[in-house]
């Protein structure tokens, strides 16, 4: 048995190495299948912290009337903070809104100046609310349009957020079916590429096969170095393709983390490098190896 499966392997390393510009070729586009499959994973990540760090920014604010009485935003706040969805409710008075108005704006001359000749406060009081969850905003909006509130509440600012949201998802969600396409589009050819490879081998060898079945030699044996070349284009694909990845993500990282703070795209990638490697030769041996199952069945009648 030994000696057999290292007979296997040889064979399998031989026919791997014996045309160098074919193992080239079908190598590279193995590849880029990875290389794209492994851009698609980074993609994915960021997508999914931005839209994190998105919904931890995301509250509630509610504005009320200029006629609303303090004591009633106060108890709309009290009823608000008894919900379990809510994780905290702040008010927000009109002067307080005002003073925050001014210090966020105070570089701006004009607006200090408009705001100084009114001689009435124009900003509205307030409640912001943040949520346990951001998928309990909807219910909190629900609770806040209800009738005994509707006459105090002028606007919610909930459903801009939301739109924000939702179109960061959609985005995401698009790159990734689109990425997803690309990278099937990419493996079928790596496919027929390998598959073309294992066929010529087959057909440069016909010869030898016939021999090794005059001299007995199993089925198996005549089968499986084929496989082994496979696997041996994806392991190699996989390896160029990790050695590639790493430096790029290094590369790539910071200019990500400056767009986007809280983004560790370096960090997460070294973190799962055993995950990430371990998918990588895993999708790189299948496609190797299914490759030349496919042309073992179509050409290799034995």
């Amino acid at each position: 048995m030994k000696a057999g499966l290292k007979r296997i392997w040889k064979t399998g390393w031989t026919n791997f190495k014996r045309n160098s510009y074919l193992t080239l070729g079908t190598t590279g586009v193995m590849v880029l299948v990875l290389v794209l499959f492994s851009a698609l994973m980074g993609v994915n990540f960021v997508s999914s912290k931005i839209v994190d760090i998105l919904q931890e920014k995301v509250d509630v604010t509610a504005y009320f009337k200029a006629d609303a009485s303090e004591e009633e935003i106060l108890s709309v706040r009290g009823e608000l903070e008894n919900l379990n969805e809510v994780r905290g409710v702040s008010y927000i008075s009109k002067d307080q809104a005002l003073e925050e108005f001014k210090a966020k704006h105070a570089g701006d001359a004009l607006i200090q100046e408009s705001l100084g000749e009114l001689d009435f406060n124009p900003l509205q009081p307030a409640l912001n609310i943040k949520a346990e969850n951001s998928s309990q905003y909807a219910s909190i909006v629900g609770f806040l349009e209800a009738n005994k509130f509707r006459s105090l509440i002028d606007k919610i600012n909930f459903y801009e957020n939301e739109q924000v949201i939702s179109r960061i998802e959609s985005i995401s969600g698009g790159l990734q079916n689109w990425g997803l396409i690309v990278t099937v589009a990419l493996a079928l050819v790596a496919v027929l590429v390998t598959f073309n490879t294992i066929r010529l081998t087959i057909y440069n060898q016909r010869q030898e096969i016939e021999i090794m079945k005059l001299v007995g030699g199993s089925n198996w044996h005549i089968k499986a170095p084929f496989l082994v070349e496979g696997a041996l284009y994806g392991v190699f694909a996989a390896l160029i393709t990790t050695a590639l990845f790493y430096p790029s993500i290094y590369l790539v990282s910071p200019k990500v983390g400056q767009l986007m703070p809280g983004v560790a795209l370096f960090s997460y990638f070294v973190s799962n490098i055993f995950q990430y490697v371990a998918l990588i030769f895993t999708a790189g041996i299948i496609l190797g190896a299914t490759s030349s199952f496919v042309a073992i069945k179509r050409f290799l009648k034995i």
